[in-house]
């Protein structure tokens, strides 16, 4: 929407402006100008007093010949406007006219409650079209360029909270729609460092991050969140981030945006079809395959399948193998199924037995000993195994391994690395 032309002829989104017949804004350039032009704007189409536009341009201290410089300022002001007549005095004072739409802040709060009220409705075409015509107008700064006084007037943060209200909501329509995609990222993380405690934009951050495949990077922005408002305010985040939250739990990254296809097969902090923070067979935080992490088939933890624990390989915790550990068997618990708890299996664990750990099946056990050992090793260990990986593995390794990547997925990975 071009929202410069159509009838504005003064501004106040910014600096204070006089719009020329091109639809411009023409900043006045005079300082004392500036502070002329925008009490008699701050007062549309009403007298304003000699002694109230002294004190806008002189402060409390305006010099003898005060009355004779304003006058001078109103001429030149006369001289900018496109009919002289706009501007005449009246006692006690001036008064400037100023119709319906030509002026940017009038203008400003119509479009934005129209968007408020098109989002209210659904209408997310409409909302996008209003809050995007609402933030071209604006310049920057209300009242930029004035006195710190004058700058602090209560207009001022009305309006930037009207600017932010735009923003949420034209990104609410843009989401809505699958409109601009990953392309929101950089606009919304910005805006998060911004505002740190301001939930709309981390919620929408969390949601566009989720849908372009990057769900441990939205958990990321929901624990960052979380953490601000219960150290700073004591409080927990709202409803509509939970929901936010739920969907990025529940949902398959880049499930719910509509055409929008940017859920990449392979991408996050792992590699090919598997990952989370360790995954084969089964999931860690988070991951597919015979099962998901937090929320999944067969089984339920922070990683299920037929068995999860943080990491698993046809069944693992922490690093394991065919045994069993805080909790087992195609359910949850750190460690699962017909797989392990702290350290486990045909080779496993921070040193390990043919089948041990903090709670595990087998031959052996304990914390130290044999056939094979490391931070996580053999035919399936570590932070998330399946035929490769752990911190150290068998035959593939890196920080995880697999064939696939993204907080969510299935067989075989960890934290990055294919086999």
């Amino acid at each position: 929407m071009d929202v410069r032309c159509e009838g504005l002829r003064f501004g106040l989104l910014g600096a204070p402006a006089v719009y020329d017949a091109d639809g411009e804004p023409q900043p006045v350039q005079s300082a004392k100008g500036r502070a002329l032009l925008a009490a008699l704007l701050l007062e549309p189409g009403r007298v304003v007093s000699v002694d109230a536009l002294k004190d806008a341009l002189w402060g409390g201290a305006p010099p003898a010949s005060a009355h004779a410089s304003l006058q001078n300022h109103v001429t030149r002001l006369r001289r900018l406007l496109d009919d002289p007549e706009r501007l005449r005095a009246v006692p006690p004072g001036y008064r400037l006219r100023v119709a319906d739409g030509e002026l940017d802040v009038r203008v400003f709060e119509q479009l934005v409650a129209q968007a408020r009220a098109a989002h209210a409705e659904r209408d997310w075409d409409g909302c996008a079209s209003a809050a995007s015509g609402a933030l071209a107008l604006w310049r920057g700064t209300p009242l930029g360029g004035l006195p710190a006084d004058a700058a602090g007037h209560a207009l001022v943060p009305r309006l930037e909270e009207a600017r932010l209200l735009a923003l949420e909501l034209r990104y609410d329509a843009e989401l809505a729609t699958g409109a601009g995609g990953g392309g929101l990222v950089p606009e919304l993380a910005e805006l998060v460092a911004e505002y740190p405690l301001r939930e709309a934009f981390h919620r929408q951050l969390m949601l566009v991050l989720h849908r372009t495949g990057r769900q441990a990077e939205a958990l990321a922005v929901h624990r960052e969140l979380r953490r601000r408002l219960v150290d700073e305010l004591g409080v927990e985040p709202g409803a509509a981030v939970r929901e936010a939250h739920r969907e990025v739990l529940q949902e398959p990254a880049g499930a719910a945006l509509g055409g929008l296809d940017t859920a990449l097969a392979g991408r996050g902090r792992g590699a090919a079809s598997g990952a989370g923070r360790g995954v084969g067979s089964g999931a860690g935080v988070g991951g597919a395959g015979s099962a998901l992490g937090l929320g999944a088939d067969s089984g339920l933890g922070r990683g299920v399948a037929s068995g999860a624990g943080r990491g698993v390989a046809s069944g693992s915790g922490v690093g394991g193998a065919p045994a069993s550990g805080v909790g087992a068997d195609s359910a949850l618990g750190r460690g699962a199924a017909s797989g392990a708890g702290l350290g486990a299996g045909s080779a496993s664990g921070p040193t390990a037995a043919p089948a041990s750990g903090v709670g595990a099946a087998g031959s052996a056990s304990g914390p130290t000993t044999a056939p094979a050992s490391g931070v996580g090793e053999a035919s399936a260990a570590g932070l998330g195994a399946a035929s490769a990986s752990g911190r150290g593995a068998a035959p593939g390794s890196g920080l995880g391994a697999g064939s696939a990547s993204g907080p969510t997925t299935a067989s075989a990975s960890g934290v990055g690395a294919a086999s």
